[in-house]
Protein backbone atom coordinates (compact mmCIF):
# COMPACT_ATOMS: atom_id res chain seq x y z
CA UNK A 1 0.00 0.00 0.00
CA UNK A 2 1.55 3.67 -1.23
CA UNK A 3 1.80 6.03 1.89
CA UNK A 4 -0.90 8.26 0.18
CA UNK A 5 -3.32 5.49 0.02
CA UNK A 6 -2.48 4.66 3.87
CA UNK A 7 -3.22 8.55 4.28
CA UNK A 8 -6.62 8.23 2.36
CA UNK A 9 -7.57 5.61 4.66
CA UNK A 10 -6.43 7.49 7.51
CA UNK A 11 -8.61 10.42 6.40
CA UNK A 12 -12.11 8.65 6.07
CA UNK A 13 -11.51 7.09 9.32
CA UNK A 14 -10.81 10.39 10.99
CA UNK A 15 -14.03 11.97 9.03
CA UNK A 16 -16.39 9.19 10.04
CA UNK A 17 -15.11 9.46 13.39
CA UNK A 18 -15.87 13.07 13.62
CA UNK A 19 -19.07 13.01 12.29
CA UNK A 20 -20.01 10.52 14.51
CA UNK A 21 -18.79 12.11 17.47
CA UNK A 22 -20.43 14.87 16.30
CA UNK A 23 -24.12 13.12 16.12
CA UNK A 24 -23.19 11.33 19.75
CA UNK A 25 -22.34 14.38 21.34
CA UNK A 26 -25.50 16.15 19.71
CA UNK A 27 -23.63 18.88 18.48
CA UNK A 28 -25.74 18.61 14.88
CA UNK A 29 -27.11 16.27 13.27
CA UNK A 30 -25.50 17.32 9.76
CA UNK A 31 -22.06 19.05 9.74
CA UNK A 32 -20.82 21.76 6.97
CA UNK A 33 -17.96 21.40 5.05
CA UNK A 34 -16.31 24.65 7.30
CA UNK A 35 -17.28 23.32 10.18
CA UNK A 36 -15.45 19.63 9.27
CA UNK A 37 -12.33 21.60 8.45
CA UNK A 38 -12.23 23.37 11.53
CA UNK A 39 -11.89 19.90 13.71
CA UNK A 40 -9.29 18.43 10.90
CA UNK A 41 -6.00 19.43 10.36
CA UNK A 42 -6.26 18.91 6.46
CA UNK A 43 -6.97 21.54 3.75
CA UNK A 44 -10.40 22.77 2.67
CA UNK A 45 -9.42 20.55 -0.65
CA UNK A 46 -8.54 17.67 0.40
CA UNK A 47 -11.58 17.56 3.39
CA UNK A 48 -14.11 18.34 0.42
CA UNK A 49 -12.17 15.04 -1.57
CA UNK A 50 -12.58 12.79 1.33
CA UNK A 51 -15.82 13.78 2.06
CA UNK A 52 -16.56 12.92 -1.91
CA UNK A 53 -15.50 9.46 -1.71
CA UNK A 54 -17.11 9.25 1.83
CA UNK A 55 -20.49 9.94 -0.52
CA UNK A 56 -19.30 7.56 -3.29
CA UNK A 57 -19.26 5.08 -0.84
CA UNK A 58 -22.50 5.42 0.35
CA UNK A 59 -21.37 6.26 3.93
CA UNK A 60 -22.29 10.07 4.00
CA UNK A 61 -24.79 12.07 2.27
CA UNK A 62 -24.62 15.41 0.78
CA UNK A 63 -27.79 17.74 1.72
CA UNK A 64 -29.04 19.10 -1.36
CA UNK A 65 -28.04 19.66 -4.70
CA UNK A 66 -24.30 21.54 -4.21
CA UNK A 67 -24.45 21.67 -0.74
CA UNK A 68 -21.75 21.67 1.63
CA UNK A 69 -23.67 20.16 4.76
CA UNK A 70 -23.03 16.48 4.95
CA UNK A 71 -24.92 13.45 7.35
CA UNK A 72 -23.95 9.74 8.09
CA UNK A 73 -25.78 7.31 5.90
CA UNK A 74 -27.34 3.77 7.86
CA UNK A 75 -24.22 2.20 6.80
CA UNK A 76 -21.89 5.21 7.30
CA UNK A 77 -23.25 5.08 11.08
CA UNK A 78 -22.19 1.62 11.65
CA UNK A 79 -18.78 2.22 10.18
CA UNK A 80 -18.07 5.57 12.12
CA UNK A 81 -19.19 3.48 15.37
CA UNK A 82 -17.11 0.50 14.38
CA UNK A 83 -14.08 2.83 13.73
CA UNK A 84 -14.77 5.05 16.82
CA UNK A 85 -15.22 2.31 19.19
CA UNK A 86 -11.39 0.56 17.87
CA UNK A 87 -9.79 4.21 18.21
CA UNK A 88 -11.67 5.18 21.65
CA UNK A 89 -11.87 1.39 23.32
CA UNK A 90 -9.44 1.79 26.01
CA UNK A 91 -11.04 5.45 26.66
CA UNK A 92 -14.69 3.97 26.60
CA UNK A 93 -14.22 1.02 28.44
CA UNK A 94 -13.11 3.05 32.07
CA UNK A 95 -16.68 2.77 34.30
CA UNK A 96 -17.49 5.36 36.55
CA UNK A 97 -15.27 5.10 39.60
CA UNK A 98 -12.70 2.96 37.50
CA UNK A 99 -9.17 4.56 37.27
CA UNK A 100 -6.70 3.52 34.23
CA UNK A 101 -4.71 0.24 35.63
CA UNK A 102 -6.32 -2.50 33.80
CA UNK A 103 -4.70 -4.13 36.82
CA UNK A 104 -6.66 -2.51 39.41
CA UNK A 105 -9.24 -4.37 41.69
CA UNK A 106 -11.66 -1.51 41.29
CA UNK A 107 -12.31 -2.98 37.79
CA UNK A 108 -13.83 -6.16 38.78
CA UNK A 109 -14.82 -6.15 42.39
CA UNK A 110 -16.86 -3.49 44.22
CA UNK A 111 -14.64 -3.18 47.14
CA UNK A 112 -11.46 -3.13 45.15
CA UNK A 113 -13.77 0.41 43.29
CA UNK A 114 -14.42 1.76 46.47
CA UNK A 115 -10.82 1.04 48.15
CA UNK A 116 -9.69 2.89 44.78
CA UNK A 117 -11.67 5.68 44.58
CA UNK A 118 -10.95 6.26 48.08
CA UNK A 119 -7.11 6.08 47.99
CA UNK A 120 -7.61 8.24 44.42
CA UNK A 121 -9.53 11.32 46.44
CA UNK A 122 -6.98 11.33 49.30
CA UNK A 123 -4.29 11.60 46.55
CA UNK A 124 -2.33 8.10 47.54
CA UNK A 125 -3.25 5.84 44.36
CA UNK A 126 -2.27 7.58 41.53
CA UNK A 127 -2.59 5.47 37.88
Amino acid sequence: MSEDAGHEIARRDEMLELLYWFEGEGLQASATLPGITRFLAHPETLVQATLTDLVDRRFVVELGEGSTEYRLTEVGRREAARRFKDEFSELLSQGHGECSDPDCDCHDNPAGAAECHAARAAGGHKH
